[in-house]
């Protein structure tokens, strides 16, 4: 038993601190020592830390998911059966959804192209500028578009337009730091030449990069639009307009729980014409 306890000291030992090693020409060298170890039991540690925090336990999520008597098994048997019905009032607010995410994509869009060229660096030389828009743009990424659509409600009341203006703000985040990032992976040459000739640099640029920089815009737009149908069908929760508050509604009072199927389905084919028809347009970019 000894010397098994005095192997496996020497094992772990030997992960933490390799021993050196003599090759044929009789030169000893000495390993680096290892930080994969290290990093192992940073992560441990970590994962202990977080699990004390937020009671995580796979013994209880085993306990609750399969106990049938009160677990989520018993909660699906409400949805049952299902209020086929209900369709035809999920086609207004599915319609105002993709009207919300369409028109906030839209004006986010928009708004991303100038703010993308004021924060490309190997256009504007001015590190005030290019430093003060991507703080700006840094500012905007950091709230989630839950928070976005929450404030914009206070302000504006419930309803769509809260949930439009916060798409419209997210999209105008992503898709400058998306966009900016392209444009300067571009190849200056042209850039440069047409503005030698006395060109401005907006002129130049419309010159030498718009025709490549465009189809990058349409596609990192088209690609935010995608994303934001499915942000939007959740904004409801909070009360900024669109499918989501129908579903809020059909999980909260129970009696409404049978049409909850009905709710989700209209959004999952929504999202899968959508994303379809956006990888469709950004092949064709």
């Amino acid at each position: 038993m000894k010397a098994f306890f005095k192997s496996v000291f020497k094992g772990i030992k030997q992960i933490f601190i390799p021993s050196p090693i003599t090759i044929e020409d009789g030169t000893v060298v000495v390993p680096p020592k290892p930080i994969l170890p290290y990093i192992l039991i940073l992560f441990v540690l970590v994962f202990q830390v977080a699990s004390n925090v937020t009671n995580f336990s796979l013994i209880v999520i085993f306990s609750k998911l399969f106990n049938f008597k009160y677990g989520p098994f018993s909660y699906v048997s409400r949805f049952f059966p299902v209020d086929w019905a209900y369709w035809s009032r999920v086609v207004d607010p599915i319609l105002e959804t993709v009207q919300m995410s369409f028109l906030g994509s839209l004006m986010g869009a928009i708004f991303a192209f100038p703010a993308a060229y004021l924060a490309s660096q190997n256009i504007i030389k001015s590190k005030l500028v290019v430093n003060s828009v991507r703080l700006f743009l840094s500012i905007t990424r950091t709230l989630p578009i839950l928070v976005y659509a929450s404030f914009f409600k206070l302000i504006f009341g419930l309803g769509a337009l809260a949930g439009t203006i916060a798409i419209a703000v997210f999209t105008f985040a992503i898709v400058s730091k998306m966009l900016y990032e392209r444009i300067e992976t571009l190849d200056m040459g042209g850039f440069v030449a047409i503005q030698s000739t006395g060109a401005s640099k907006i002129r130049s640029f419309i010159t030498a990069f718009l025709p490549s920089v465009l189809p990058i815009y349409l596609s990192i737009s088209l690609y935010a639009f995608e994303i934001n149908i499915r942000y939007a069908a959740i904004l409801g929760y909070v009360g900024a307009g669109g499918i989501g508050f129908d579903l809020d509604n059909a999980m909260k009072i129970p009696n409404n729980n049978n049409r909850i199927i009905v709710i989700i389905l209209f959004i999952f084919l929504l999202v899968i014409i959508i994303e379809n028809t956006s990888r469709f347009l950004r092949k064709r970019l």
